[in-house]
């Protein structure tokens, strides 16, 4: 969907933030520059400077903007557990950054750094904490080890491998015609006896079976 440009001649950081997602989706962030921000626009680059003096402060606003957008609490969550809550979470978390993969370099590597990313974490950490999550020094290494987790399943899901990485059939019949144990834990991908999302939830569950 194409951002609504403003309707005033001014520009707005919510429209440029769009527009920058926009064209991330389209041609990656490899190829993105501020030049070609302004061309999608049709205003000077120097406009929008206005907003964010730098690349480095736009891409630092696109990350807390994609953050807020994908971390918003649902609505049908609010009876469950912390447990659940965090699911809840990471799984809305997944399915928004699905729809970027492009954004997956950015998001992986720039940590929290604005304000309204860490009033972020606040509300939801009082939210858990509501549901019975008991907040200790470990606490932020549960979220850490959960958003982690998520970054890199959507990696393996939305990534195609490039300069090999592609399986090789006759390699792995060879394999599992020679190991019964090899052959037991490979079928069930082979057969595909899991969705996506159910393996994600498989993956969540495991890691929070060791918090309390």
């Amino acid at each position: 969907m194409k951002p609504t440009k403003p309707t005033k001649e001014t520009l707005s950081r919510s429209y440029i933030l769009e527009t920058t997602l926009k064209i991330i989706d389209q041609i990656g962030l490899h190829k993105f520059s501020m030049r070609k921000l302004g061309e999608d626009m049709n205003v000077s680059p120097m406009a929008v400077y206005r907003y964010f003096p730098n690349q480095d402060a736009l891409f630092d606003g696109l990350v807390e903007w994609i953050w807020q957008a994908a971390l918003i609490e649902k609505e049908d969550s609010t009876n469950d557990g912390w447990q659940e809550q965090l699911i809840n979470i990471m799984t809305h978390l997944r399915q928004a950054l699905l729809k970027h993969p492009n954004a997956l370099p950015l998001i992986s590597t720039h940590p929290l750094v604005t304000k309204a990313e860490f009033i972020l974490v606040e509300n939801i950490l009082v939210n858990l904490k509501k549901k019975g999550l008991e907040l200790q020094p470990t606490t932020v290494f549960l979220i850490n080890s959960l958003t982690s987790y998520t970054l890199g399943f959507v990696w393996t899901e939305a990534i195609e491998p490039k300069h090999g990485g592609h399986v090789d059939s006759v390699l792995m019949k060879e394999l599992q015609d020679g190991s019964e144990l090899l052959n037991s834990l490979l079928k069930s991908i082979q057969d595909k006896q899991f969705t996506s999302e159910e393996q994600f939830l498989m993956g969540i569950r495991a890691i929070l079976v060791g918090w309390k």
